[in-house]
Order: structure tokens, then C-alpha cells, then sequence
């Protein structure tokens, strides 16, 4: 009888003292171009930091991998509210050890090949232990265009004039 007295006066302690064990947490996250596919390795992927919004420190960080998915599914198909439109498209996965609900900011930088054209989106959302965010994971979207300009080295003179051919390679992130 007093061993179990003994045991659960422990474990009350324990309890009311706040202590708790770390749990992994799975969390993929994809990056996706407005109203267009994912942000693949193609183009290089798309930066990922995931942070502790209350103190700003990296908990993980790396770059998305892989297709940009099923043209079919994501621009064509009707969207249903559960309906599935990231498979086999890039993501960054990672697992946390978190012993609390933990508020996480989600920052992703695209495309990380063409930097000068990177624009950067962010999302906050609470991470609960135990609770991974894995499949569809979470979608940041990533508005705009990769521009790559590019200009001949020599001038042209075109009726007296200077013509300047410019070619630009103009993609949706």
C-alpha cells in the first residue's frame, strides 16, 4: 500500500512541476508557386527555416527536393476541401522534438537557384507534440516570377539606328 502511495505522490509531482519528455514531431513542408505546380529542384528548390517564433531560434532548416508535381491535379482538376494535390512534388522534411505546443514561423525563399529573383513567404502556425504534419504537409505559397535577362554583348545598328536584342526567360516561381 505505501508503495503505491509513494508512486503516486511521484508522479503527481512530476506532473504539477511541468516536467515532460520530448516528443518527435514529423513536419514536411512544401513550397508552391501562386496558382501554379511546386517549386522544385529544377529551379533549385526553395530555402527552408522553420523557427520558435517566441525566441527566433532555427530549428531546422534545408532546401525542398524533388518534382513539381501533377500538372493534371493541381491546375486542372477542381480543388475539394480535402482533396489531395501534392503528391510526389518537393518538399523538406524534417522531424522536431518538441515537449509542448510550440508556436513555429515557417519562412521559404524561391527559387534558391536564381537568387536575385528569391521572394520570400512566410506562415505561422502552432506545432503540437506528437501531432506530425506529414502528406500534403504544410503549403507555403510563393508569389511572382524567375526572370532571367539576358543581353547580347555586341550592338547592332539596324537603319541608322542601335537595336539591342534582349532575351529573357520569364517562369512562375
Amino acid at each position: 500500500m505505501k508503495k503505491g502511495l509513494v508512486s503516486g505522490i511521484v508522479m503527481s509531482i512530476l506532473l504539477i512541476s511541468g516536467i515532460s519528455e520530448a516528443i518527435v514531431t514529423k513536419l514536411v513542408i512544401r513550397a508552391r508557386s501562386k496558382d501554379a505546380k511546386f517549386v522544385g529542384t529544377k529551379m533549385g528548390g526553395a530555402l527552408v527555416v522553420i523557427r520558435d517564433s517566441k525566441t527566433g531560434k532555427v530549428l531546422a532548416e534545408g532546401l525542398t527536393a524533388g518534382g513539381t508535381g501533377d500538372t493534371e491535379r493541381i491546375m486542372i482538376e477542381p480543388k475539394t476541401r480535402f482533396g489531395r494535390i501534392a503528391d510526389g512534388s518537393a518538399q523538406f522534411e524534417t522531424s522536431l522534438d518538441i515537449d509542448e505546443p510550440t508556436l513555429i514561423t515557417i519562412s521559404v525563399a524561391a527559387p534558391y537557384l536564381y537568387k536575385d529573383n528569391m521572394i520570400e513567404s512566410s506562415t505561422q502556425m502552432w506545432l503540437i507534440p506528437g501531432k506530425d504534419l506529414a502528406g500534403e504537409g504544410v503549403i507555403v505559397e510563393v508569389p511572382g516570377f524567375s526572370i532571367d535577362a539576358r543581353a547580347p554583348e555586341k550592338v547592332r545598328l539596324v537603319n541608322n539606328r542601335s537595336a539591342i536584342p534582349i532575351e529573357a526567360s520569364i517562369v512562375m516561381i
